[in-house]
């Protein structure tokens, strides 16, 4: 069945990896920087409730490029044949708009045009918890026609019992991790782990590596505690990571962190990022790969130093962030 699955715009690439691991996907395609992937999957839908790099997922009915509301509304009549197979005269519709860049209309716009031609149709509408739930995503300037399945976010993790004011979206830190690919027996340390979302979701993917999580915050180093308590190949300490190589040997294969990046105290950042380079160095069991996700990249990169590998950007919490991947040694 062709399937559409939202993710972290910047990381469709990788829910394309994901799913070639773990079903059978005869084509996939993903629109950079949309956050959508639309693929051929060999599975049933339960099946792919197990995705890591996913949020939602639905039925793919049909995707187009338009600029203004009635080309988003022709290229949705278009493909919303392919709902009827779905519904029955008994059955509630809604309509479901999430809408990303500038544009001369608004979601409601959209949502009371489709609802419209569902309406002539004889459907009923709901505007809460329908039966069908038809999606029209417009990105910019690409819309995806899709009916949902997976109503509640696949990124909401059983491990999570603490939660961190800050906490990193575990679909940006599995994809962190699979740049890093743990080998079995190496140590992968985060530096900065608040409540250990990294080191756990890494723990579930590569668990036969080592992992250690380090943060300066007695309530994270608790929280992250929780939140590690199924994963016995992680060791959390509550210490200040600047320092840290005074304490430990070096330990460390590769780093992977989401690092301070002090929107309200930019001074301070240069500075952090230069300790903390400072520590990675010295806490590297040879040359180390570190993979770190910030908005201010290249006051990082400036400061820590080492070989760059890979660069990407994201679009998270608002910002627009970048992953980056480098090549640091003693």
């Amino acid at each position: 069945m062709e399937y559409l699955f939202t993710t972290v715009p910047g990381l469709e690439d990788f829910v394309i990896e994901e799913l070639s691991e773990r079903f059978p996907t005869s084509r996939a395609k993903g629109v950079y920087m949309t956050g959508r992937v639309v693929a051929e999957v060999g599975a049933e839908a339960a099946e792919l409730f197990r995705l890591r790099t996913v949020e939602r997922f639905g039925i793919f009915l049909g995707d187009g490029f338009g600029e203004d509301l009635s080309g988003v509304v022709e290229i949705a009549q278009r493909h919303l044949a392919g709902s009827l197979r779905y519904l029955t005269r008994f059955t509630t519709v809604g309509v479901r708009c999430e809408r990303v860049g500038q544009h001369g209309f608004t979601s409601r716009d959209v949502e009371r045009e489709v609802g419209r031609w569902f309406k002539e149709r004889g459907f009923t509408i709901s505007l809460v918890e329908p039966d069908v739930e038809v999606n029209v995503d417009v990105v910019e300037s690409y819309i995806a026609v899709w009916i949902t399945v997976a109503k509640r976010s696949l990124k909401d993790r059983p491990w999570r019992v603490y939660e961190h004011y800050a906490s990193l979206n575990p679909i940006i830190a599995n994809a962190m991790v699979r740049l890093a690919k743990p080998k079995p027996g190496e140590t992968v340390c985060d530096l900065t782990c608040g409540g250990g979302t990294i080191v756990a979701e890494a723990a579930e993917l590569y668990p036969h590596a080592r992992y250690l999580c380090v943060d300066i915050s007695l309530r994270h180093v608790k929280g992250a505690v929780k939140n590690t308590a199924a994963f016995p190949q992680v060791d959390v300490l509550w210490f200040d990571s600047t320092k840290l190589h005074r304490a430990v040997r070096p330990v460390c294969d590769k780093f992977v962190f989401n690092p301070p990046y002090g929107f309200r105290i930019p001074e301070r950042v240069g500075r952090l990022y230069r300790l903390l380079g400072k520590a990675m160095r010295r806490l590297a069991r040879g040359c180390a790969t570190y993979v770190v996700i910030t908005p201010r990249h290249k006051t990082f990169i400036s400061q820590v130093g080492g070989e760059l590998l890979f660069r990407r950007v994201v679009y998270q919490g608002g910002l627009y962030s970048h992953i980056i991947a480098g090549r640091i040694c003693p």
